[in-house]
Formats: structure tokens, C-alpha cells, sequence
């Protein structure tokens, strides 16, 4: 049996999320995106989307959050800079201060700003500095705004990059990196959280009757006593469906008044997480 299945839904809050939210039952959305402030609108778009139509978000992942370059990757530090250039530098810069100007000279004064450069990539390492190339990201913002309590930064880097190309998952490769234990505890955090999520909707879906003596919708909720009373047309006169209603404009394309009185449905039954399929 499938325990899991996630859906790589493009960016956007378009036709194809709003159409897989109401026609599966989506148990849980993980927002993915990046530290832009552009990002931050798309954001705040999609949950906004997602919790019209009962979906709980229960995870953001900020990807490309800093730059991590390992510590066995010397070559980034090489790569920083034009070494033919910078020698070339060197000797113009030594043969004007009237000092020795030769190739290895200036090749270890090179490698006295490499080690340098090194040297500063780890402390900044090691007192929990990061590269945020693309900006402080907005974590703690969603956080607080929207109440996301699991939040998590992927970092840019080229083994992710690179395993993410060849097929093989990275923490595959590496599974006791630090990368692979963020990846490790937002896998947990979302199981756990599909959990608490599951629980609570089969606690919560109302059940929806028609009585035909009474020609009215009878809602009620769990074993409860029928709490609501709706006249068939007064629903259907409201339907939101893609049928009735344009998405980009919020034109009206079922006009009320053609709705009959008498009209009353044929089936029903509950289509995803929130909405109710009938059939008239």
C-alpha cells in the first residue's frame, strides 16, 4: 500500500492547485520557497488558498536559504577568484613598489589570500555565520503571521545540486550530514503533523441529508443533532464551482434567478477536504 503522496505542484496559486485541492483529498500542504521578498507574496497567496480550501499548510521550507560550501571543497575558494589575473596583479603591483616580481612570489602571496579566504569561511562557520546570498529569508516572519510552527532553511549547494541531477537523494550519499538531518527532521515533522491533521478531519466533516418530505439539507456534525437546515436552491443559487463562477474575474456565470424553487438533488457526497459534490 502507498503510505505517502507528494505532489510537486508548480509555483502559483493557478487553476491546477485550486483544481487538485478540491477534486483530491490533499491532507496537508508543505510551502516551499525561497528568501526573496518576492518570494514572501507567493507565499502568503498560496496559504491563503490552501486554507480556503481546507488544507492545512503545516511545514515551510526556505530553499537556497545561505551558501554552504563543505569542508572539503577548497576548490570554491579557488573558484572565488581569477588566478592568472590576480598573479598578474601581484607582479604589476610588486614591480611598482620597486620589490621582487616573480611568478612564485606572486604565487605565495596567492596562497597567503586563499588561506585567508579559507580561514574566514570557517570562522564565519563556526560562530554560526551564514552566506546569505539571497537576502535573511522570512521564516520568522510566517511564523509569527501565520502561526507555522516548522520552519526550515535548505541550504544552496552544489552536492545537493548535484545529487538532485543524478537521481540519488542526498541524504543517501551523505546521511549523517547536518543537510541530511534537516531533511531527516522536516520528513518526521511532516509525518507526525499528517497525523494530528488526519485525526482531526475525521472529527470534524459534517454530514449532509436531504429530506425529501421536507425538501430541505439537514447538516449536522459527528453524532450531534441536526444543527443546520438549508433550502436546496438557496445552495445551489450559491455554488462556487469553477462552473458557475469565472476564477480570474469572479464573474457570475449561473444566474440565481434560473434556479427553480424545486429543485433538489439527485446524489451527494463529500469531494475533498471541504467541499460537498452534488448532483441536481
Amino acid at each position: 500500500p502507498l503510505d505517502y503522496l507528494v505532489l510537486d505542484m508548480p509555483p502559483g496559486t493557478g487553476d491546477i492547485q485550486l483544481t487538485l485541492s478540491q477534486k483530491l483529498n490533499i491532507t496537508a500542504a508543505v510551502i516551499v520557497t525561497t528568501p526573496q521578498e518576492l518570494s514572501f507574496v507567493d507565499v502568503e497567496r498560496g496559504i491563503e488558498m490552501f486554507d480556503s480550501v481546507n488544507v492545512p499548510c503545516v511545514s515551510v521550507v526556505e530553499n537556497m536559504a545561505f551558501l554552504e560550501m563543505g569542508d572539503d571543497d577548497d576548490d570554491h575558494v579557488k573558484d572565488l577568484f581569477d588566478e592568472q589575473k590576480m598573479k598578474t596583479e601581484f607582479i604589476k603591483a610588486l614591480q611598482d613598489s620597486g620589490m621582487e616580481a616573480t611568478d612564485d612570489v606572486a604565487m605565495n602571496l596567492m596562497d597567503v589570500v586563499r588561506a585567508s579566504l579559507k580561514e574566514s569561511k570557517q570562522e564565519k562557520k563556526k560562530n554560526g555565520e551564514k552566506f546569505r546570498i539571497f537576502g535573511q529569508g522570512h521564516r520568522e516572519r510566517l511564523s509569527n503571521q501565520w502561526g507555522i510552527e516548522h520552519t526550515f532553511s535548505i541550504p544552496l549547494m552544489d552536492k545537493i545540486a548535484r545529487n538532485g541531477d543524478s537521481g540519488t537523494p542526498f541524504v543517501i550519499d551523505y546521511p549523517d550530514s547536518e543537510q541530511a538531518a534537516v531533511y531527516n527532521d522536516l520528513a518526521g515533522t511532516v509525518a507526525r503533523e499528517i497525523v494530528k491533521v488526519q485525526y482531526a478531519q475525521e472529527n470534524s466533516r459534517p454530514t449532509v441529508a436531504y429530506n425529501a418530505e421536507n425538501h430541505q439539507l439537514e447538516i449536522s456534525f459527528g453524532e450531534d443533532q441536526i444543527s443546520h437546515i438549508l433550502p436546496p436552491a438557496e445552495l445551489r443559487r450559491d455554488c462556487k464551482c469553477a462552473a458557475c463562477v469565472e476564477e480570474l474575474s469572479g464573474r457570475q456565470i449561473l444566474n440565481p434567478d434560473d434556479v427553480p424553487d424545486s429543485i433538489r438533488p439527485r446524489s451527494m457526497g463529500p469531494t475533498g477536504n471541504y467541499a460537498l459534490s452534488v448532483d441536481w
